[in-house]
């Protein structure tokens, strides 16, 4: 049986050359489409010139945008350094004047006696 299946297979997909008839359809189709390809690609192009101002105009906004929001972002960072910067130039300040009242108060303790050891001219 397996042999039989074979040789009508066998028989079915044996080379057959073409019609003269099918040639001359196929050569036409095929000439038809490279034609219609061709006219495909150069409509793109045709559209890309007639939109390239607003596809430039568009890229050239996004990155006048992109520059300020990246502007925007370090002012940002700088105002936080800066207040920063002057939270510790006051804690500083407080801390030198704190230092300074003592150094007042030991100075003033120790006038009196000083004073009264130095004989008045």
């Amino acid at each position: 049986m397996s042999h039989d299946i074979e040789s009508k297979l066998r028989t079915a997909l044996r080379p057959v050359t073409p019609s003269d008839e099918f040639t001359q359809r196929l050569v036409a189709q095929i000439t038809a489409q490279g034609a219609a390809s061709a006219a495909a690609r150069r409509r793109p192009l045709a559209g890309a010139r007639r939109y390239g101002w607003w596809v430039s105009a568009g890229l050239a906004a996004s990155l006048v945008i992109a520059i300020g929001v990246q502007r925007h972002i370090q002012e940002d960072r700088d105002r936080e350094n800066g207040a920063e910067a002057r939270r510790e130039v006051v804690e500083a300040l407080r801390m030198t004047s704190q230092k300074l009242d003592l150094a007042y108060e030991a100075v003033k303790s120790q006038s009196p006696e000083a004073g009264a050891e130095q004989p008045r001219a």
